[in-house]
């Protein structure tokens, strides 16, 4: 994840979290959700409305990019290093794929 240790991005976090209301957790956390919301909306949006589906892909383009610096951001809020998380979630998602009985219904 070159882009979470950008130093260029670190800068800018490091200037938004010098004030006090960017420094709530709860805060950052309902911000992260819309723009996980956002995601979500634009995948599905693109699935059901074909002729627009250029657009919406557009969109979400951009809302993953929010969705991410809010995840860097809430990274930088509680300490945690970006490779750190990413290692973890790593392997939690083989921990996931070794469990093995999980199936996908066909749709």
């Amino acid at each position: 994840m070159e882009l979470l240790t950008d130093k260029t991005v670190n800068q800018r976090i490091k200037t938004l979290l010098q004030e006090k209301p960017q420094r709530n957790p709860y805060k950052r956390f309902t911000i992260l959700a819309y723009q996980l919301a956002d995601v979500g909306r634009c995948i599905r949006y693109a699935e059901i409305y074909p002729r627009e589906r250029e657009a919406y892909l557009a969109y979400l383009k951009t809302a993953m990019a929010d969705l991410i610096i809010q995840i860097a951001i809430l990274t930088d809020l509680y300490g945690f290093e970006t490779s750190d998380l990413i290692k973890l979630g790593s392997e939690r998602l083989d921990e996931f794929r070794r469990k093995g009985d999980y199936e996908e219904e066909e749709q």
